[in-house]
């Protein structure tokens, strides 16, 4: 059955305080089974599960747009929360009113650089899920016949999460598309092995959410104790910060965020413009602070000795497409056009396929902060002496040329300071391009634009 628009009948269902889904119509049961669900278990589609437990804490009514996925399509919802008074506790009933499916397109496939992101591994396990956590590849060290049984199977189907962690922590973790860091998990059957996971969000080419990438270690209780482990060919810091302030700090900056932008989009009706702009503030600056905390953990980890990055098959014209779709909206609040290279473009290259986009979306960031309103910037790719290059230029003030190897310190802001920048992202980018293999450079006069380039190595 495949449905679009706004619904005859809204779909409802009832959740009571612990999360549980107490009733619901076929529709949300069919949905809610399908994403890893049991009956009269946790209520399982992450969006609608952070949506209910969000209106619980405010204690206030909310609606909202969220998406899910089903086995064979993306769903786009429209939710409305009602808290309902009761004796016992405080239940909520969900009402979907608009629902609207879409195919899957290759977002959900796995193409050739992903499989060799797998192939990578060494000894350790791969997990590929969707936006559901079901399982659509999975590469571990298990018995024979282990992993084709596998597929389809939601994640925690086929795992039990582990103290101290938390199944509602992991949830909520998807529901606010966070990386997931050392997740304990055990396997529910066979052996009944231990294991690390470690899950990076996936974007599509639209921007939109695609799933988990997940690398699996095994869990040696023995290791525990010790500084730091190696995971995928990265070091994952178990210093004060890597292991304890950066996870503390993410967890409530995400939920300010979140909260600020549902005050200022008035969803819960109207409000007094300066209070919807004080909200619209709280959320810009939880974002600069969120993304501070980013910074220095990748800071942190740049400069350990032992960092090492991958060397995938990328295409740097897919990579600038995503980098894109990501700024999309940010780009559109100040009337910037993005120029980017024919989608049919190929431009193949060697590098790690996360950090390579971290560095342009980094590029395609600052030239939209520091650009004038209404412009273009132009991103380009070109190939030479077995380099493969895409710059992206900008119209926005240039840089001095005594200034141009000073942007690229730590902390360096060329006496920019309120612009949202932590002066950390062109020295990363920096050293991520180099531990590549490549390099990030700068050309550009005072009031005439910037144009950075990043260089990796071609890919024949």
């Amino acid at each position: 059955m495949t449905l679009s628009g706004k619904l005859a009948e809204p779909v409802r269902g009832q959740v009571d305080f612990d999360g549980m889904l107490l009733s619901a119509d076929p529709l949300l049961m069919r949905l809610h089974l399908r994403s890893g669900g049991a009956e009269g278990g946790p209520l399982a589609v992450p969006e609608l599960a952070e949506l209910c437990r969000i209106s619980r804490r405010l204690g206030m009514n909310l609606s909202r747009a969220a998406q899910a996925s089903d086995d064979d399509c993306r769903i786009d919802m429209w939710v409305e929360t009602r808290l309902i008074p009761s004796e016992k506790d405080q239940q909520l009933s969900l009402s979907i009113i608009d629902w609207k499916e879409r195919p899957h397109d290759d977002a959900g496939k796995i193409d050739s650089a992903r499989e060799r992101d797998f192939d990578r591994l060494e000894g350790r396990g791969a997990i590929r899920t969707d936006a559901a956590l079901r399982i659509i590849a999975r590469q571990m060290p298990l018995e024979a016949g282990q992993d084709s049984d596998a597929i389809g199977q939601s994640l925690l189907d086929i795992y039990d999460v582990i103290p101290p962690s938390a199944h509602a922590r992991l949830l909520e973790s998807v529901a606010e598309r966070q990386p997931i860091r050392n997740q304990r998990m055990r396997e529910k059957g066979g052996s009944q092995r231990l294991f690390v996971l470690q899950g990076q969000p996936l974007i599509d080419k639209a921007g939109i959410f695609a799933g988990y990438r997940f690398t699996a270690t095994p869990d040696d209780p023995e290791a525990s104790g010790k500084d730091a482990k190696a995971v995928a060919g990265k070091l994952i810091s178990d210093s004060l910060f890597g292991s304890q302030l950066g996870p503390a700090l993410r967890q409530p900056l995400g939920k300010i965020i979140a909260n600020a932008e549902t005050i200022s989009s008035k969803l819960e009706g109207p409000l007094r413009g300066d209070y919807a702009s004080y909200a619209k503030d709280i959320a810009s600056a939880g974002r600069h602070l969120l993304d501070l905390v980013n910074d220095l953990s990748d800071l942190e980890a740049i400069e350990r000795p032992e960092f090492t990055v991958a060397a995938d098959d990328i295409d740097l014209v897919d990579l600038a497409h995503r980098a894109a779709g990501l700024l999309a909206v940010k780009a559109s609040d100040h009337q910037i056009r993005i120029d980017l290279p024919k989608e049919s473009d190929k431009l193949p290259a060697r590098g790690e396929f996360r950090r390579s986009l971290q560095i342009l979306v980094n590029l395609i960031g600052n030239a939209i902060r520091y650009s004038p309103d209404g412009s273009v910037i132009k991103v380009r790719v070109s190939a030479d002496d077995e380099l493969a290059r895409i710059s992206v230029t900008d119209k926005g003030d240039g840089i001095a040329a005594e200034d141009q190897d000073r942007i690229f310190e730590k902390f360096e802001r060329l006496g920019r300071s309120g612009d949202g920048g932590s002066g950390l992202g062109l020295f990363i980018s920096r050293r991520l391009a180099h531990a590549m293999g490549g390099s990030l450079t700068v050309a550009s006069a005072a009031g005439k634009g910037s144009t950075f380039t990043l260089a990796l190595p071609e890919r024949k």
